[in-house]
């Protein structure tokens, strides 16, 4: 059973006869009835009475009248609002905390302007349970710190951020514009865990040196280590976007470390099997259009 037999049907109920509908639909009269003929025969059963050389729709017929035109309704409304069917469906973000906070909600607010009818949901996690989510085609995108090496995966930097150390107003280095690489192992040092983008920058540039950090407090949470560094515990190391605030409000100090920059970018990420709607085209380019040097998944 074809849309186009249910068509045809329909219309020769409609105009009350083969050569109406044949008329109609630009179709000869022995193509109509042949078409009514294998609509019956598939389902084996007769819809129209022929009597006096006229057709007449049966009690039969009428009923399968009534499903018709509401299937050729629903038809015809997915064949309509088929192109917007894209739009209508979820666009599916995983992004690392630090991501959320600061970049995605104006990305978001722009794409939302753009596509106002497209749902999205956003989930917050660590890098590496926003990767697994993306193998597991449990989100469309990833936008986390640091690049990855996995060769299934399409990754392209958005936007970058330095890392600097931060200390107590009341610390002896609060005065202090920089310090030395060497001279910051010396201090309680209070870190992200291993793993962590943020950590993994600072790791990097002390193994070039030949170091190796030995933290005092170790956090999965940056607003621990901030309240910490605030308390004068140590020093942590951390964004700058993530402690301005306190910076500005005189709750912390900002020590750069003298000769180095400890530099980290963000990146979206994307399986390179997966199908790029045009939803999900236009929020990476949201996120990519303050970069011009960048160019498009």
């Amino acid at each position: 059973m074809t849309i186009r037999r249910l068509y045809i049907f329909k219309t020769v109920c409609e105009e009350g006869s083969v050569t109406g509908a044949a008329k109609k639909l630009y179709m000869t009269q022995p193509a109509v009835s042949h078409v009514i003929h294998e609509l019956e025969e598939e389902l084996g059963t007769v819809l129209f009475d022929r009597i006096s050389k006229k057709v007449f729709l049966n009690q039969t017929g009428k009923l399968l009248l009534k499903k018709t035109v509401r299937i050729l309704e629903l038809y015809e409304d997915l064949e309509k609002g088929v192109y917007d069917l894209e739009k209508q469906a979820v666009l599916r973000v995983g992004a690392s905390i630090t991501i959320s906070s600061f970049w995605l909600p104006g990305a978001m607010k722009r794409f939302k302007d753009s596509y106002p009818g497209t749902p999205v949901s956003v989930q917050v996690c660590k890098a590496s349970d926003v990767l697994s989510m993306l193998h597991k085609n449990e989100i469309d995108l990833a936008l986390i710190e640091g690049a990855v090496s996995d060769s299934t995966l399409d990754s392209t930097a958005f936007s970058s951020f330095c890392l600097y150390a931060f200390c107590s107003p009341d610390h002896p280095w609060a005065d202090v514009k920089d310090i030395e690489l060497e001279r910051l192992l010396e201090q309680p040092l209070l870190l992200r865990e291993k793993g962590s983008a943020t950590r993994d920058v600072l790791d990097s540039v002390l193994l070039l040196h030949d170091l190796k950090a030995e933290p005092f407090w170790t956090s999965v949470n940056s607003q621990v280590l901030i309240r910490a560094a605030e308390e004068g515990l140590g020093i942590t190391v951390l964004p700058e976007r993530l402690a301005e605030e306190e910076v500005s409000k005189g709750k912390l100090k900002k020590i750069e470390i003298r000769g180095i920059e400890l530099k980290n970018e963000n990146h979206i990420v994307v399986h390179k099997d997966k199908y790029r709607t045009g939803p999900m085209k236009e929020f990476i380019s949201i996120l990519l259009e303050r970069n011009e040097n960048i160019s498009d998944l």
